[in-house]
């Protein structure tokens, strides 16, 4: 019997759209984004469901139930007690209206503005560089301190959002794409950026170091570009009367020499990265062309672009002087830096990679890999755990426990005091008070900011805890409970008062205080 024959088509067995090339070149990148995406989002959602509250997404929380009135809301800000502008309370509070006032609810819009972000510098990286560069700027973020913010209820998110909007808008109006549509994007991000955070100001300097360095490439102007940065400044109107509430903390505040203060700031958002970008430029490095392959210098991006991002990474060097002016500066306060030095770091990669497609291919897996893992890693395994919080719940336990007979108590620590009387029962938060004395304050802390401006809380929102003025309340109490840190108990140790060690938990000490 003869065999069976099989019969094919004329031009080959057909192949599938999966092993399709010229596919995968289309759709491969979309679908390692919405992988990426999900990888993002859906771990990020449980912790900010589960991870109780802080200090200030407290105040976050309470101004948001101020709206729909702006007036209220307005009110409040000009107390001095919370510095930034409305724009973030506003988006928190229509969160809440879908999600509900918890803590998922008020930290939902951090979760969508940061990976909005990171899609962003994908975009801006990708229109000059292969896409597995592109991913490496867009994860890195993740893994750095900024990480940490990313489902934080404060508006530092939201402003990395608008600043790589503004970034793609920038790029897209130079290119002369959609040049309409791009320019009035480009003015509205960076205003709205303005309405979110007062030290969005320093966004100008990428901007303004980007279109410079256009500017002399041309030989000439982009008029309604620079129309377009002037646009954008309306807001600053906000910040100008809004300036004064960093003033009570201004003559307090004891400031470190500015560049030590700026090598800080980088050490710290760099410092959860360090593993994947030091893999990523060790296997560059040890990897070797194939014979005869040269490098490929006609593709990259433009100096231009490039100076945009350098400004990006130079954000510390304006945000330091301008934040101490004010009294106040914290190293979250130059995230924003993380855009530049996520870009510069991509830009490095493409250029050590040079020819080697596959080279790419290794550092973009592996920047997936680490990703994946801190993704999957639970927030207190993170390296970017822990760099805010008061963690109180530990404390919060031992007090709901009858410590004192329902004696009165001192918490020293405003964060402590505040998420407390958040989450205490209400028989416990109405024994809380935090003392105000401005002057012991000052020496122990180094800014009198909640001492000065905390009792408006009780003003606009249910309180149940209490502020006392030191004296008057070591006259109307002999024995209470006080706890650590803080000035409160070395300050009655130092006058003599009886201090016995009650406990000691998630590093604060509780003392009963009787005295003489």
């Amino acid at each position: 019997m003869p065999p069976t024959a099989i019969k094919t088509p004329a031009a080959g067995l057909r192949v599938s759209a999966a092993e399709d090339p010229a596919w995968f070149r289309r759709w491969g990148p979309a679908l390692y984004l919405a992988l990426l995406s999900i990888v993002y989002l859906v771990p990020t959602c449980i912790i900010a469901a589960r991870e109780r509250l802080w200090f200030d997404e407290i105040l976050t929380l309470d101004a948001a139930t101020l709206l729909p009135s702006l007036r209220a809301l307005w009110s409040f800000l000009q107390r001095g007690l919370e510095l930034s502008p409305p724009l973030g309370f506003v988006l928190a509070a229509a969160s809440e209206s879908v999600f509900g006032r918890n803590e998922f609810g008020v930290r939902f819009p951090s979760i969508v503005a940061f990976w909005v972000m990171s899609l962003c510098l994908y975009v801006y990286l990708r229109r000059r560089l292969p896409w597995p560069f592109a991913i490496v700027g867009m994860l890195l973020p993740v893994m750095t301190a900024a990480g940490r913010y990313s489902y934080e209820a404060r508006p530092y998110a939201l402003v990395l959002a608008l600043a790589g909007i503004a970034l793609v808008a920038w790029q897209t109006a130079a290119e002369g794409r959609r040049r309409r549509l791009a320019l009035v994007a480009l003015a509205l991000a960076l205003a709205a950026a303005l309405c979110s955070h007062p030290l969005a100001v320093t966004l100008a300097l990428p901007f303004l170091a980007g279109e410079v360095a256009r500017s002399i490439r041309r030989k000439r102007l982009d008029v309604p570009v620079w129309c377009a940065f002037a646009a954008a400044t309306p807001p600053l109107w906000l910040l100008w009367k809004l300036k004064g509430a960093a003033r009570a903390a201004a003559s307090a505040q004891n400031v470190a020499h500015p560049l030590y203060t700026v090598g800080l700031t980088y050490f710290l958002i760099l410092m959860p990265a360090i593993v994947p970008v030091a893999a990523a430029i060790f296997l560059l490095l040890m990897s070797r062309s194939q014979p005869g392959a040269r490098a490929k210098t006609d593709r990259g991006m433009p100096g231009y672009e490039l100076a945009a991002l350098i400004g990006f990474a130079a954000i510390p060097f304006a945000a330091v002087p301008i934040s101490t002016l004010g009294g106040l500066y914290w190293p979250r306060y130059s995230m924003n830096a993380v855009v530049g030095l996520s870009g510069c770091l991509a830009v490095l990669l493409f250029r050590m990679a040079a020819s080697r497609p596959r080279a790419g291919m290794a550092v973009a897996a592996l920047f997936t890999m680490c990703f994946v893992a801190e993704q999957l890693l639970p927030e207190n395994k993170r390296l970017n755990a822990g760099i805010e919080g008061s963690h109180s719940s530990g404390l919060q336990s031992a007090l709901e426990g009858g410590l004192g007979d329902h004696l009165p108590i001192v918490i020293g620590r405003s964060l402590t005091f505040l998420e407390l009387e958040h989450y205490a029962s209400p028989a416990l938060a109405g024994r809380l008070y935090y003392l105000t004395d401005s002057k012991a304050a000052a020496h122990s802390l180094g800014n009198v900011l909640f001492d000065a401006k905390g009792r408006v809380l009780p003003e606009f929102f249910p309180f149940r805890s209490h502020f006392a003025e030191f004296g008057s309340f070591v006259a109307q109490h002999q024995r209470f409970v006080a706890t650590e840190p803080g000035w409160v108990v070395p300050l009655l140790t130092a006058e003599g008062a009886v201090v016995q060690l009650r406990g000691t938990v998630e590093g604060s000490r509780y003392y009963e205080v009787t005295l003489k």
